[in-house]
């Protein structure tokens, strides 16, 4: 990095031209290496705008475009006084789709008023970098891969219903509540236990889990964090030993990640459909409280998950994704019209598993080439592989439902 008159970065990069070119173009491609959101219009005076969960975003339009070649954009981020100029300059080296790849960021001014942008944007830069060598080489995005856990599966507080909240008997309307935790992580060993509320990391206060995740990502794995939670009315201290996130191993091909992804989902439906063994109608109606899911709401979510993760998997495969904000969540209306449509247990865990049988196929039917893309094709098969435990939760949420519904229903007899 040179200081004269820009911020100057350089990396080595094994990938052909265009995805690099792609990389700073494509709104999915900034955000598998770069940022957590953005959208782009990649013509000259088309814009770009980048969104980052840690509270920062820049905008701006781009200036110049030389597919496989040039890049440049103007820029003004959040809190900047002024306007800056990014070039990015791809050239060829001797070996075989090796490139040099050059982001000049000038533009950026002396004094106080410029102190914390020219700190962001030089670690930003030289952290970028690095991952875009990672993602377009091996497809891996360091910042899951090298992120701090602390071992825990979060759930926002504002997500939680109004029994949930009761049952906590927390003092806060805002946190991050401990669902579930990860044996042998920090977060177990510190004596943090399930249902605890987490409301700040090192004194920066935390409202939910987008706001953790964010904070996370300023600590390395292995650093020392102090977290605060509540435990119903008392506040604790916990002294939080980091560890990184482990990842297996995407299957090479689609043929052989469909494969995988069907023998996780055999097991799930296996567990779920034991779980609705003999239950009536009555019981799989039967809500536990008045913001609670009975065990057939529960199934039309399953069954709007894997909607929605039809639609994202051919977004990622397109480079055009909607799913931007966080999912809007299942709305009572829409639950209701699935039960029109699927009103008994046998009807929705039919269309549960035909919409499990779109979803293998959907990746089955992916074209090699699509594996080219190395980072949308890593964060595909991690998203498909991740969901998994989604409806692993989801069956003990049926569970704890008909189990409710049947001690309700023995009472009452």
């Amino acid at each position: 990095m040179s200081l004269e008159k820009a911020f100057v970065f350089e990396k080595k990069i094994n990938a052909p031209v265009e995805l690099i070119y792609r990389a700073f173009t494509s709104s999915t491609a900034l955000r598998e290496w770069l940022c957590d959101i953005a959208t782009t219009n990649p013509e000259e005076d088309g814009w770009i705008y980048l969104v980052w969960n840690r509270g920062y975003f820049a905008s701006g339009y781009y200036t110049k475009l030389i597919p496989d070649r040039a890049i440049s954009f103007k820029w003004i981020g959040k809190g900047e006084p002024g306007w800056t100029d990014v070039d990015v300059i791809v050239t060829p080296l001797d070996d075989e789709d090796h490139y040099s790849v050059r982001v000049s960021h000038s533009g950026i001014g002396e004094g106080d008023e410029w102190a914390k942008a020219r700190e962001e944007i030089a670690k930003g830069w030289a952290l970028g970098l690095k991952n875009l060598k990672s993602t377009l080489e091996v497809g891996k995005d360091l910042r899951f891969v090298e992120r701090p856990l602390i071992g825990i599966y979060p759930d926002d507080l504002s997500d939680l219903t109004t029994t949930a909240l009761e049952e906590l008997n927390v003092p806060v309307e805002k946190g991050v509540k401990v669902k579930e935790l990860v044996p042998g992580y920090g977060a177990d060993l510190a004596g943090i236990q399930e249902g605890d509320v987490i409301v700040a990391v090192n004194d920066q206060p935390i409202d939910g889990v987008r706001a953790l995740l964010g904070l996370m990502l300023e600590f390395v794995a292995g650093d020392e964090i102090t977290v605060t939670a509540y435990r119903e009315h008392t506040k604790k201290t916990f002294s939080i030993d980091t560890k990184p996130q482990k990842f297996e191993d995407i299957p090479e091909t689609p043929e052989e990640l469909a494969k995988e992804l069907e023998n996780f989902i055999s097991k799930s439906l296996e567990a779920l459909e034991g779980v609705l063994a003999d239950v009536t109608d009555a019981e799989a109606s039967f809500s536990p409280g008045p913001d609670e899911w009975s065990a057939k709401e529960t199934l039309v979510h399953l069954i709007h998950s894997e909607r929605e993760l039809h639609t994202y998997i051919n977004d990622v495969v397109a480079g055009q994704e909607r799913f931007q904000d966080d999912w809007s969540g299942d709305q009572l209306f829409r639950i209701r019209a699935t039960l029109t449509t699927y009103p008994t247990v046998d009807d929705l865990m039919a269309e549960l598993r035909r919409s499990l049988k779109e979803t293998v196929a959907s990746v089955a039917f992916l074209d090699q080439s699509f594996t080219r893309r190395k980072s949308s094709y890593w964060r595909l098969g991690t998203e498909l592989l991740n969901t998994l435990k989604h409806m692993q939760d989801h069956t003990r949420q049926i569970e704890d439902a008909i189990g409710e519904a049947r001690s309700r229903i023995a009472a009452e007899a």
